[in-house]
């Protein structure tokens, strides 16, 4: 009973929120010029919707190759149409200064929120998260881009431009209070050119309260996220990329925390107007709150070819040599292929493979070896409406030494995940996702399943 009135308070807080903007808003927008329906949306990745923007002339540079996380939670899926697609207003419509006004409110449903093999406990837990972004330039297609640094191409729009975001959320369970939070989302990005330079900037800062599945537990999380990055246009077909990323996962309690810092640099050429390889090199170096110290070089060849302007493949391998103090050095291989392919007007596929390595976070264990894949399809129905459906697997082997906890442990996390969304008004859309995930573990007790289910209103002024 506690849940359905909690759910019922927060309908109604929905509803409150979406009647004042709306008295707010209604008689600005009545003085705009009337906005043209949705277009067709733009690519997504499995965790964030980027939006596609053409490269610099006249060497187009590989564009983002996105990233995929160890684990996907459904707080972090958007599901259609993105908070992108919404129109606000007049206020960045220019190259000069402008803000953006936005929000989110979450209710969702899950059926096992500590990823447990025995003893499941459900919830109902409900989010609401509003924010401000302010920049200068033509920002707003990169303010709900991507935001993932690692495993990635970088990709140069040819504008310049800066803003911050600052989003704020509260996160309370109706049965479990002692995991409410209340967390913080900062994230600043720029880009400049100056001739054949290109720098730019990408740092964030995040804290979240997720199951995740290396942990085998619900726990609170702390990410810090930078990049440093520069592109040199030598000539119209060759260019030289050097770039600077840190990464620092905090955890809450008894886990261990890890510090990367990497160095990635690339050269790249244009052999045709279709075909664009680089070749680059990586270096990096892990610190641990508790265990050894890690260090890893990469020798990586990428390339990508646009066999249409509605079929794209790209592809990054090579080896890995991980070097932990006290072990001997380990050699593994490391690539991520995307396909991404427009077949009709309003439709999308996308399919990715990869395998990268991830420091783990339990005492004892040194990093692991995720090797996946996922497809995704989204289609657009009648200008306004959205559907989704996404499903992956993906493998976990850990590369720990003898002796340690997780010794020989090899996970296979299997998701399927549909979705639809729908605009409300042009400030306001609603979505409605569901998801099933079930984990297969070799080491006792990590086993899980759970689904979760999941209503969430976007707002955008």
């Amino acid at each position: 009973m506690r849940a359905l009135r909690i759910l019922g308070i927060v309908i109604q807080g929905m509803l409150a929120l979406g009647l004042l903007p709306g008295a707010l808003v209604r008689p600005l927008l009545a003085q705009e010029t009337p906005l043209p329906a949705i277009a067709d949306p733009p690519p997504l990745d499995p965790a964030s919707p980027p939006t596609h923007m053409p490269g610099t002339e006249p060497a187009p540079p590989v564009l983002d190759i996105p990233p995929t996380p160890p684990h996907e939670t459904s707080s972090q899926i958007t599901a259609l149409p993105d908070e992108g697609e919404l129109s606000s207003g007049n206020a960045f419509n220019d190259h000069r200064f402008g803000y953006v006004l936005h929000g989110e409110i979450r209710a969702a449903y899950e059926s096992n929120i500590f990823i447990r093999e025995h003893g499941a406990e459900d919830d109902f837990i409900f989010t609401i998260q509003p924010g401000i972004a302010m920049g200068w330039g033509d920002f707003k297609s990169e303010l709900f881009g991507p935001n993932s640094f690692r495993h990635r191409f970088e990709r140069y729009l040819g504008k310049n431009y800066i803003f911050a975001d600052y989003s704020p959320s509260y996160t309370w369970f109706a049965s479990h209070g002692r995991e409410d939070t209340f967390d913080h989302d900062a994230r600043v990005e720029g880009e400049w050119t100056l001739q054949r330079l290109t720098l730019g900037l990408r740092a964030r800062y995040f804290s979240e309260n997720v199951a995740e599945p290396d942990i085998g537990d619900r726990v609170e999380q702390r990410h810090t996220d930078v990049a440093l990055t520069s592109r040199y246009e030598y000539s119209g077909k060759t260019s030289f990329e050097v770039n600077a990323y840190y990464s620092g996962l905090d955890y809450a309690g008894d886990r261990v925390d890890s510090y990367e810092w990497k160095n990635e640099d690339w050269l790249n050429y244009q052999i045709s107007p279709k075909i664009r390889l680089g070749v680059g090199g990586a270096a990096a170096y892990v610190d641990r709150s508790s265990g050894p110290t890690q260090t890893y070089e990469q020798g990586l060849v990428r390339v990508k070819y646009e066999a249409t302007q509605k079929l794209t493949a790209a592809l990054t391998a090579g080896a890995e040599w991980h070097q932990t103090q006290d072990s001997p050095e380990r050699t593994d291989g490391v690539f991520q292929f995307d396909l991404t392919w427009t077949p009709a007007d309003g439709a999308y596929l996308y399919l990715q493979a990869y395998r990268h390595s991830f420091s783990s976070g339990l005492e004892g264990s040194e990093y692991f070896l995720a090797t996946g894949v996922s497809i995704q399809y989204r289609q657009r129905l009648f200008q306004r409406f959205y559907f989704e459906l996404t499903a992956g697997y993906q493998n976990s082997d850990y590369k720990d030494p003898l002796g340690s906890p997780n010794f020989g442990r090899s996970d296979d996390l299997v998701f399927i995940r549909p979705g639809v969304g729908f605009d409300l008004t042009t400030w306001l859309n609603c979505q409605l996702t569901g998801e099933y995930q079930k984990n297969s573990s070799s080491s006792l007790g990590r086993s899980y399943d759970t689904t979760i289910a999941a209503i969430r209103l976007n707002l955008l002024f």
